[in-house]
C-alpha cells in the first residue's frame, strides 16, 4: 500500500513539472559568449610572448530578430584584475551576484577616470568600454568627436608577479581577470547622450544604471588569463571557425539561403589546418606542478532563433540535428539565425552566425 502511494505521489509530481525551453533556443535577449582576443595576456614588463591587452566582444542574439532585424543591443564592460598571490575574490565576482550591480558599475566607471595619486597602483576595477550589437554582430561604440569605447582588458605597466617567490603557484598558473558584460536593450545613443568628453565612461555607466530596471538586460561573466612568468606552455590562442554547413552545403554569409522544413543536419566548417590548431598543453595541479600533457578538446555549442536543435553541445565535430516545423517558419517570419560557438575549454572562443530563410 505504501508502495502504491509513493508511486502515485511520483506521478503527481511529474505531472506538475514545468516545461523549460532548451538552452539552445534563443528567446528574448541572449549573450551566448564573450571572446577575449587573444585569450591569454601578460604584463609588458614580464617579457612574455603575449600582449598586455585583449580586445573583448560579445555574441548577442535576440529571439525577435526576424520581426526587427535592426534592433540594437548595447554591451557595457567592467573589468577587475586580481592581485597575484592574494586569494581574495575581485569586486567583479561580488558584483556578478548582486540583484542590481549597476550602481557599483557607475561608481567604478567614475573612479576609473580619476588619475591615481603618485606612488599608488593602478585601479584593480575599471570601466572597459562598450559596443553596439545588431543581428549577431558587435562593434565598438564611437562617441561624437571620434572617441572609440573599444572594450578591452589591459594589464597595467605596474602590474606583475615580482612580489611572489620563484615557484609560487601564481607565477606558474597565472591569474584570471574577470570581465562583466552588461547587455541591455538600448541603442548606444541612449547611453552616451550627454556623455562628458573628459570622462565619457562614467556618463555611459550612469545612464546604464538608470535604464537597467526598465529594459530587458543580461549580465554575463568572462575570465581572461593573465600569464604567469613561469608558465610552461606557449600562450593560448583562440580556435577558428569558417562557417556552418546544412546537409553538407556551407551556408553563405552574404546571401541567406532557403532552408526547407523538416530535419536538417548542421556541421561546423573548419579551416584546412584545424587539426593543427588543437594544440597539446600541460595540465597543472593547484600548486602549478605538471600532471600530464593533453590535447585541446573542442566543444561546439549550437543555438537558433527558430526550430529545435537536438543537442546543445557536440564534439569532434559531430553533426547537429535541426528540426524546423512549418509552425516555426510561420512564427519566425520566415527568417532565422543559427549560431555556433566553439570553445577549447582553456579560455579560447570562436563563433559564427548565419542567417537563413525558412521555407513555409
Amino acid at each position: 500500500m505504501k508502495t502504491l502511494s509513493l508511486f502515485a505521489a511520483v506521478l503527481a509530481l511529474a505531472a506538475c513539472t514545468p516545461d523549460f525551453d532548451p538552452a539552445s533556443q534563443v528567446e528574448g535577449l541572449r549573450v551566448l559568449a564573450v571572446r577575449a582576443d587573444p585569450p591569454e595576456i601578460a604584463p609588458a614588463s614580464s617579457g612574455a610572448a603575449a600582449p598586455d591587452r585583449a580586445a573583448l566582444t560579445a555574441l548577442v542574439l535576440r529571439g525577435d530578430f526576424a520581426s526587427d532585424p535592426a534592433r540594437q543591443t548595447t554591451v557595457v564592460y567592467l573589468v577587475c584584475l586580481p592581485v597575484p598571490g592574494d586569494p581574495t575574490p575581485t569586486p567583479c565576482v561580488a558584483l556578478a551576484s548582486l540583484r542590481d550591480p549597476t550602481v557599483a558599475l557607475a561608481e567604478a566607471a567614475s573612479a576609473s577616470c580619476d588619475a591615481p595619486a603618485a606612488g599608488t597602483p593602478s585601479p584593480l576595477i575599471a570601466f572597459a568600454g562598450a559596443e553596439r550589437c545588431e543581428g549577431g554582430a558587435c562593434e565598438p561604440v564611437v562617441l561624437d568627436g571620434g572617441i572609440a569605447l573599444t572594450p578591452a582588458v589591459i594589464v597595467p605597466a605596474d602590474y606583475g608577479f615580482d612580489a611572489l617567490p620563484a615557484g609560487a603557484p601564481d607565477r606558474i598558473l597565472g591569474v584570471q581577470a574577470v570581465a562583466l558584460a552588461f547587455a541591455i536593450d538600448a541603442r548606444p545613443e541612449e547611453l552616451v547622450e550627454g556623455a562628458s568628453a573628459s570622462c565619457p565612461l562614467a556618463s555611459v555607466a550612469g545612464r546604464l544604471a538608470e535604464l537597467w530596471a526598465a529594459r530587458e538586460h543580461v549580465l554575463v561573466t568572462k575570465r581572461v588569463q593573465i600569464r604567469g612568468p613561469e608558465a610552461p606552455d606557449a600562450p593560448n590562442e583562440n580556435p577558428v571557425l569558417d562557417g556552418i554547413a546544412a546537409d553538407g552545403s556551407p551556408i553563405a554569409e552574404d546571401e541567406p539561403p532557403e532552408i526547407a522544413t523538416g530535419k536538417r543536419l548542421l556541421t561546423p566548417v573548419l579551416p584546412a589546418d584545424a587539426d593543427a590548431l588543437r594544440v597539446t598543453y600541460t595540465k597543472l595541479d593547484a600548486a602549478g606542478q605538471p600532471l600530464e600533457s593533453a590535447r585541446e578538446d573542442w566543444v561546439y555549442s549550437w543555438f537558433s532563433t527558430a526550430g529545435d536543435l537536438e543537442d546543445l553541445h557536440t564534439r569532434d565535430p559531430e553533426a547537429e540535428e535541426w528540426t524546423i516545423a512549418a509552425a516555426d517558419a510561420s512564427a519566425s517570419g520566415g527568417r532565422a539565425l543559427v549560431a555556433l560557438v566553439l570553445r577549447d575549454l582553456r579560455g579560447g572562443v570562436a563563433w559564427t552566425v548565419r542567417e537563413v530563410a525558412l521555407a513555409q
